[in-house]
């Protein structure tokens, strides 16, 4: 073993390998972590690399632990409960005064609701004000891991790389077509109305594959085949794609209040959801947490 190669070892990949070594399925190891199995194959290959010995036997029918396996599950238990410790320890020290509380929004919130939130927050908790960031969920999440967002709402699955989260909200999608098609001329739409319609527009699995794939499975449960299929061109030419009758979208219920001309939103008589979590950066004070969590259904009246 080289030890030099063990710098290329992180706390992440660490906790990713308790996760398996407790389950021994990847699969079920991947949806406690809101993974998809290559990413958490490829960080325990890594891991092992690093190390230099083979920590998982996958030869055969199960996933079994070697012998350096079951000794890196009881080393490493230690080292990650000893690391969380001394997080725990650091962050009871006194603070440098917080004048605001740095909260990144997806970027589809209606900030109408944003001066509410705030002061219901402020009255709940008697606590600094919020201020407010709004970005794309990737960008969200690399603001918390740079410490440069407090906190932040975010589309689950992601893989949020040990950070702590609560669940606030199972947001409902619609479907968005061309004002003038006859999708349009309807109050509510299935899925399978849409399957030999105007082209389906779809962000890129490459963009998030973990979220890419939970759509998909709704998708596949419900039967969604679309005959058309395109990558999506991100949400502004999405719209005008569609505002230009070639082509349409399901989009979170939360913004249907932003409107377009050309668009229209029609309801979605079945069920396709993300859920949204309150995702912590791993350096905001336990009060504050644990506010942020107390008070979750402020954020899910926000969103509306």
């Amino acid at each position: 073993m080289n030890p030099a190669g063990h710098r290329s070892i992180d706390i992440r990949q660490l906790r990713y390998f308790l996760v398996v070594a407790e389950e021994l399925n990847f699969r079920r190891a991947a949806e406690r972590l809101h993974l998809t199995q290559p990413p958490l194959s490829r960080q325990i290959a890594a891991l092992e690399q690093a190390l230099g010995v083979a920590l998982l036997d996958r030869a055969g029918p199960g996933t079994r632990l070697t012998a350096a396996g079951e000794q890196a599950w009881r080393e490493f238990e230690q080292v990650v409960q000893a690391f969380d410790a001394a997080l725990a320890r650091v962050a009871t020290l006194a603070p440098a005064p917080r004048h605001s509380l740095r909260l990144g929004l997806p970027w589809w919130m209606d900030m109408s609701a944003f001066a509410t939130l705030d002061r219901d927050w402020r009255r709940a908790t008697g606590l600094v004000p919020l201020e407010p960031q709004l970005e794309i969920g990737p960008e969200l999440l690399a603001g918390l891991q740079r410490h440069a967002l407090d906190a932040a709402l975010i589309a689950m699955p992601q893989d949020l790389q040990g950070l702590s989260h609560v669940e606030v909200a199972r947001l409902r999608h619609v479907a968005v077509v061309p004002a003038d098609s006859p999708l349009a001329r309807r109050r509510a739409l299935r899925l399978a109305d849409l399957q030999d319609g105007p082209v389906f527009l779809r962000f890129a699995r490459r963009v998030n594959p973990a979220l890419w794939a939970h759509y998909q499975r709704q998708y596949d449960v419900l039967g969604f085949k679309p005959a058309r299929e395109a990558e999506a061109p991100g949400t502004t030419a999405t719209i005008a794609q569609i505002a230009a009758g070639r082509g349409c979208t399901l989009l979170p219920t939360a913004l249907a209040w932003q409107r377009y001309p050309g668009v229209a939103y029609r309801r979605l008589l079945d069920e396709v959801s993300v859920d949204l979590h309150l995702v912590f950066s791993e350096t905001l004070e336990p009060a504050l947490v644990q506010a942020l969590t107390d008070q979750r259904a402020l954020f899910q009246a926000a969103i509306g």
